[in-house]
């Protein structure tokens, strides 16, 4: 992997997605760009007092210009502490400002690249709602290239967790997460195969464990019964220092885990980072 890139909110940017970013950055020896979305066709502006805390104040000669005043301010500041990030871990950064809609420059930007890194609270609406919001739920379903969810705070990676029900989706996106990450070859992979009801398809269970074991080093298979979402949710509670991968999103265990009244306390429980991609 080459290239990765981190969608960030020019206005509020999360530190500990950051760190996330370029731990995932350092680990596969990748130029980490962040994306600073600027949504400057929104009507809505930053707080006043942002503004005052940037010390930058008395530059405002007009109170029509403060808002776009406020907007530069706040994101040449952002840009500084994601550099400074970068640079202090031996990072390569480039940074793109991207001031149209933050969907369609995200999806373009990710034409180009081998990983898109989000953080699960990225909104750019008013009224916040759910999470994950609607734009990362946008992104999920038209990112050109994989995705990764980043955890509220996160721990080196010791175990890949995938998410296997034996459609093309699922094997496709372990597939692409072992392409994309030959350095996690060394750690313990496990499949959980989770079906409502017993099945007997073995031969496909096999044949997903022989190519992995081909991969990687220890391989496990864990099968499970029940709701899918349930059984997966209760299953990785347990879990830290792992990653979760799986398929695409729109018919994914992931999808029904957003779906519920509950998934804001899913993803804070579980905080864990999840890989997500699609044909």
């Amino acid at each position: 992997m080459e290239k990765i890139l981190l969608a960030l909110d020019a206005q509020h940017i999360n530190t500990q997605t950051i760190d996330f970013a370029c731990y995932v950055a350092r680990l596969t020896n990748s130029r980490l760009t962040g994306i600073f979305l600027e949504d400057l066709l929104s009507e809505g502006v930053p707080r006043f007092e942002a503004f005052q805390e940037l010390g930058k104040l008395e530059q405002v000669a007009d109170a029509r210009e403060m808002p776009m005043a406020i907007r530069n301010g706040m994101t040449e500041a952002n840009i500084k502490s994601f550099r400074q990030s970068c640079e202090c871990r031996g990072i390569p950064a480039h940074i793109h400002r991207d001031r149209g809609i933050p969907l369609d420059e995200v999806v373009e930007e990710s034409r180009f690249a081998d990983l898109l890194i989000v953080d699960v609270e990225t909104s750019f609406a008013e009224k916040r709602g759910s999470i994950p919001h609607k734009f990362v739920k946008d992104v999920l379903q038209m990112a050109e290239c994989p995705v990764m969810l980043a955890p509220y705070s996160f721990h080196p990676i010791d175990e890949i967790i995938f998410a296997y029900n034996g459609s093309s989706s699922s094997v496709f996106a372990i597939k692409q997460f072992t392409y994309l990450f030959p350095e996690l070859k060394q750690k313990k992979a496990i499949v959980v195969d989770v079906k409502e009801k017993e099945d007997h398809a073995i031969e496909h269970q096999y044949k997903m464990k022989e190519w992995l074991q081909a991969h990687y080093a220890d391989v496990e298979l864990k099968l499970l019964t029940g709701d899918p979402s349930d059984q997966l949710f209760g299953y990785l509670l347990e879990k830290k220092n792992a990653i979760v991968v799986m398929g695409a999103y729109g018919r994914s265990l992931l999808s029904s885990f957003f779906k519920r009244s509950h998934a804001h306390l899913i993803v804070k429980t579980v905080n864990l980072p999840i890989f997500i991609t699609h044909h």
